[in-house]
Formats: structure tokens, sequence, C-alpha cells
């Protein structure tokens, strides 16, 4: 009986830790902590010579309500063409700011561009911050928004930057009627992610990354390692997209574009930033950048 007791006590033990364990990444995952104000934002900007002209655009603070009531913040800047649109998501900690860089380039060919924070980022709200399964939704959202304001008969377009690039990945799969996508350093497998980044960091063996997905599951409804982007090009094969990776991001490896290169069925190209870490394409290659972008718009018109 003694033996019994003891063992299960251990086993106990055992499934408190690993629960534990499993929450707590799954909030270390979900609720970053080093997020960026907005209002600290140009400034971090500025001293990358990242800013350009956007002080002179006209700009409109457009917030629009989600499906599930949540308010999401954003900025509207026209650029003189009614018809060409373009949704700007922003990276993991960071705000709507951050694609000011990117809003730049679409200003100058001529698209009107909506900057906004994604969930739990920003001037929003606190919440989870889920990894790309909302914020995906979100971007289908707004621009059924973008349509219901401006008109059905726009065409919008989508960039996005780290998680904003995946979670733009994931709309494609979600809704086909975006005219392209640039996707700059996205992750497109978020269980390939965890696991090397858990490695990494922590030395945490790859299976029991898992475990973030079991908590997410229970506690939010959806699991972590079935947020794929990879497996948006199986739904959509219309929409062209263009990856964009520094070849030396630690963060989310290249092989995470080139993955999804590979797997998409439509016009597609890949360009790999010699020098540039994670996020940081545009700052090492400003020009190739832009050319790169422009470049892509024409190939696809």
């Amino acid at each position: 009986m003694k033996i019994l007791l003891i063992i299960f006590i251990v086993l106990f033990v055992i499934l408190l830790v690993l629960v534990v364990f499993s929450v707590g990444l799954l909030r270390f995952v979900t609720l970053p902590k080093n997020r960026v104000p907005v209002d600290k934002a140009p400034e971090i900007e500025k001293s990358k010579d990242l800013w350009g002209p956007y002080d002179s655009y006209e700009k409109v603070e457009m917030n629009f309500t989600m499906d599930d009531g949540y308010l999401i913040h954003g900025t509207y800047i026209p650029s003189g063409d009614d018809n060409k649109f373009v949704i700007i998501t922003h990276g993991y900690t960071y705000n709507r700011l951050g694609g000011v860089k990117y809003l730049n380039i679409f200003h100058e060919l001529g698209y009107n561009a909506y900057i906004y924070d994604i969930r739990h980022h920003g001037d929003n709200a606190d919440c989870y911050c889920s990894m790309g399964y909302k914020e995906s939704r979100d971007i289908v959202n707004i621009a059924r928004l973008l349509r219901e304001k401006f008109g059905r008969e726009i065409s919008i377009g989508l960039h996005g930057e780290s998680l904003g690039a995946a979670s733009s990945l994931l709309a494609l799969g979600l809704d086909k009627g975006f005219e392209f996508c640039v996707a700059d350093c996205p992750f497109t497998d978020l269980s390939m992610l965890l696991e090397d980044l858990g490695w990494s960091w922590f030395h945490i063996p790859k299976p029991l990354s898992h475990l973030a997905s079991i908590a997410s599951q229970i506690l939010h409804g959806y699991r972590l390692d079935r947020i794929r982007p990879i497996d948006s090009f199986k739904k959509n094969i219309t929409t062209p997209v263009c990856f964009i990776h520094g070849a030396e991001d630690k963060f989310i490896l290249p092989k995470h574009s080139k993955a999804g290169y590979e797997a998409c069925q439509q016009y597609k190209e890949f360009h790999l930033i010699p020098g540039a870490g994670h996020a940081e394409s545009y700052l090492y290659a400003r020009q190739e950048y832009h050319n790169i972008v422009s470049k892509f718009l024409e190939a696809i018109y």
C-alpha cells in the first residue's frame, strides 16, 4: 500500500510540474512583456532613419470592432488611388508604427494603406496574443470592413513582418480575395518555431514544447501546433506571394520562408537579404527592398 501511495504521489507531482510548465510556457508565448508603446515607436524608428516622410502624409485614425467585440486601433493613410489598398501588419511586441517604413514604399506606389495594432499590442486592450489564430481572422475582418467603407470593388493586398507576416499568410487560407502578399520573415509552422526556440533559448527538449499547445487547447480552444501558415497554400493557389527573409535571422530561421516558397503553387518570389537579422531586411537593404516590392507588384499586374 505504501509503495502504491508513493507511486501516486510521484505521478501527481510529475503531472503538477507538467501542468505548471505548460501553462507557464503558454503565458510566456502569448503574453509578451516587452511590448513597445505607440508613443515610443517614432523615436525608435527615427533613430534608425526609418521614418521617412510619414509626418507629411494625411492620416485618419480608424478603429474597427472585430466579430468577437475586440477593438482594433489603426490608422488609414490615403495615397490618391481610390482602388488600391494594402493592409500592413506589424510583428510580435511592436505596434502599428513598425509598418511605417513599408508604408512609405506603398505610398510612393500609389497604395492607400491601413496600419493597425494587433491584439495585445499598441493601443489595444490587453488580452492573449494568439500567434496568428485570431490575428489572421482580424485581417480578413479588416479587409471586409475596408470594403464596406470604401467600396466592394477595391483591391486589397497584404504586407506583414514576422508574426504579422505569418498572420497574413494564414489570412490567405481564409480569404482568396487578396491581390498579393509580401511576407517578411514569417514563420510557416508555429510548432517548428517553438521547438527551435525552446531548445536554443532554454534547452527544453523539443517534445515538451507541445505542452503549450495542449494548454492552449484547454484554456483558449485552439492548439498552437496547428497554426501552420504553410497550409494556406493548399487552400489558396491564386494569390501571389513575395517572401523576404534576412539571411542571418536567428529568431525565425530562413528555412520557414524557403518552405513556404516551395509549398506556394501560385506566382511567388523568394529573396534572401545578406547580413540581415530578424526583421532587418529593410534596414540592411533599403533600396533593394523597395525594388523587390515594386518589381513584384509590376510582375503580378
